[in-house]
């Protein structure tokens, strides 16, 4: 079997399994059925194993040596994390995209936004997917195509994976949408330094949106904050003093 071939067979399973993870079909916890895929997809063991390793190292399913594959859920804990990286990669992809995008892009973004706007009139909810292609419109303008590459799959695993359910998150939705038109004002008249900074620390911002993240995640209230606790206390301790009360204990 060719490489080429089996480079094809990888990509439809990686296709295959990410579509019934979106769709949640396969939740958190789930196995991976490698008999049902071998004989639905007519798929051999080295394809298999090549796009269960893609998969693990994008967070997707987890590989338990002599046991299977499992889907893998994905913690808050990583959620912030992903933020944190995110914010500092949009940021630096819009202000890398600013003057192409302000030359090129306006008119759809603003088109998007009055989609948007249109769902809030009619007390609709925003599907993802709206949200998504704004930023696209954006990232298509970016010359550093591998922040864009680490920005998508980022956004596809926090978002997409399983699909979230943006209702009991309206409110929040109009606040994102809000910075969106922000967005578009600081192209029109601001400068690339000003859409990055404006991106990375407002419109990733986690503090103050906890119950976003929280809502989204079904998690209970304080856990966000817990964390940026914790992460703090790390930040903040003393190793020097920590040895030496070890040494006088």
């Amino acid at each position: 079997m060719s490489f080429f071939h089996n480079e094809s067979l990888r990509k439809k399973l990686y296709d295959y399994i990410k579509r019934k993870i979106n769709s949640g079909e396969l939740r958190p916890g789930d196995p991976i059925n490698q008999k049902e895929i071998f004989e639905e997809l007519n798929i051999s063991r080295t394809p298999y194993r090549d796009c269960m390793i893609q998969l693990e190292s994008e967070g997707l399913v987890r590989i338990i040596p002599c046991k299977g594959v499992i889907v893998r859920e994905l913690s808050i804990n990583e959620v912030m994390e992903a933020q944190e990286v995110g914010a500092a990669l949009e940021g630096m992809a819009y202000e890398l995209a600013f003057y192409n995008a302000r030359e090129r892009c306006i008119p759809k973004l603003s088109e998007l936004i009055a989609k948007a706007e249109k769902c809030f009139q009619n007390n609709e909810p925003i599907v993802q997917d709206l949200n998504m292609e704004f930023h696209m419109v954006v990232f298509e303008q970016c010359p550093n195509r591998s922040i864009v590459e680490q920005l998508v799959k980022m956004r596809e695993r926090i978002y997409d994976f399983p699909q979230r359910n943006l209702v009991p998150l309206l409110k929040w939705e109009k606040i994102f949408w809000q910075e969106h038109l922000r967005q578009v004002e600081i192209l029109k008249n601001g400068t690339p330094s000003e859409l990055g900074g404006y991106t990375r620390d407002v419109h990733w911002q986690v503090r103050g949106r906890e119950e976003y993240w929280e809502t989204l995640f079904a998690v209970k209230p304080g856990t966000v904050e817990q964390y940026f606790t914790q992460r703090r206390a790390y930040c903040e301790r003393d190793p020097e003093a920590e040895s030496r009360k070890k040494r006088l204990q």
